[in-house]
């Protein structure tokens, strides 16, 4: 077992990285959470239909009285309306602050579930259990909880740390290929940004019989390695700047963009991992375009999106549509825009207050002619 201490101020929580969920997750909660009488495990009914047996069994050996909320799973389904129902659940079992939520799922579960748990009694006690590459690498650490609104997307959530991230990189295996390239366009942001060597281990394990077959890639020895080193950052970027006032705004290469198009797309017609890709070539272009980047630099990303299968490219869209988005951006004020851009491997930077023009013009170049 791997484990990662993970420093806010708000609390101080570990990360478990681990196979064989089963025997390690009630170990935890009765080492960890012996003042809690209940456990609440939140997810959705499509990850319930897979590990259903493994859910039940898991809780069982927790020794507490336990309750199992499903939600309809769907980015549409992250609402303030699955939150009432959740809120309902968890009267009618009396829950209290001292018991346990347990989100167990992909990123939507993680940020409902924490969201219900910082909201109910004023906040109960949390642990993320997440099921996909997108929610092991990132969304489960750092705290991030809300709900979409009016097609926005998580714009009513607060900042509520959990108290112990629980990741088997065995639940992976169960996701089928978009799933998959979701999570690796999140791994590429991390290599792109901070650690090139990222990069350099996805390629290597892109190779030879496993090239363009995700399945086969995520079974590697090396993608466990791949999971601790984005873990390992994104900790340390929550410590610096646990409210995302300044660095912490790095992690959101590819996603100012990206949430628009998911927007824009309704939050289901391209998903979110999807819409991140194809963000993160927008924001390179829009690099290039300012003379940051060279065009050869976009070149080898591409190759190495169509190593992993990654979209570099999106249906025909009026552009106009993802900018009315852009000014619901949470790092945005009202007379000004902040971009995250690379001006080299592992160089990003800040931009602030890009024209309008520069974006449509970059955002047409990532659509099908």
């Amino acid at each position: 077992m791997k484990i990662i201490t993970a420093r806010t101020k708000q609390k101080k929580y570990p990360v478990y990285i681990n196979v064989d969920f089963n025997s390690f997750f009630p170990q935890i909660v009765n080492k960890e959470f012996r003042d809690s009488e209940k456990v609440i495990l939140i997810t959705n009914n499509k990850v319930f239909s897979i590990y259903e047996e493994k859910i039940k069994s898991a809780l069982e050996k927790c020794l507490k009285l336990s309750e199992i909320i499903i939600i309809q799973d769907g980015e549409e389904y992250k609402n303030l309306e699955s939150t009432d129902y959740i809120y309902s659940r968890l009267i009618d079992f009396n829950a209290h602050r001292n018991d346990v939520i347990v989100a167990f799922g992909g990123g939507v579960i993680g940020d409902l579930g924490g969201f219900a748990a910082s909201t109910f009694n004023r906040g109960m006690k949390f642990i993320q259990c997440p099921t996909t590459i997108i929610s092991q690498v990132d969304s489960s650490i750092g705290g991030k909880v809300g709900v979409n609104y009016r097609k926005v997307k998580n714009i009513i959530g607060s900042f509520y740390q959990p108290d112990a991230v629980i990741i088997d990189p065995v639940f992976n295996y169960t996701l089928d290929d978009e799933q998959i390239i979701n999570g690796l366009g999140e791994i590429v942001k991390y290599g792109l940004v901070f650690d090139k060597s990222i990069l350099d281990k996805l390629l290597k394990n892109a190779t030879g019989d496993s090239k363009n077959k995700p399945g086969e890639l995520i079974k590697a020895e090396d993608f466990k390695d791949i999971i601790y080193r984005c873990c390992k950052i994104k900790t340390k970027v929550v410590r610096k700047d646990e409210f995302d006032t300044g660095y912490r705004n790095l992690l959101n290469f590819g996603h100012t963009i990206g949430h628009c198009i998911e927007n824009a797309f309704n939050l289901k017609e391209i998903s979110h991992g999807k819409a991140v890709s194809i963000g993160m070539i927008i924001a390179i272009d829009i690099s290039i375009s300012l003379g940051f980047l060279k065009e050869d630099f976009k070149e080898k990303i591409i190759e190495l999106y169509k190593m992993l299968g990654l979209p570099y490219k999106m249906p025909e869209i009026d552009a106009g549509k993802i900018i009315d988005v852009i000014k619901y951006d949470k790092k945005f004020k009202s007379t000004q825009n902040k971009f995250v851009l690379l001006k080299g491997m592992n160089k990003p930077l800040f931009y602030y207050n890009l024209d309008e023009d520069t974006i449509i013009d970059n955002i047409k170049k990532s659509m099908y002619n």
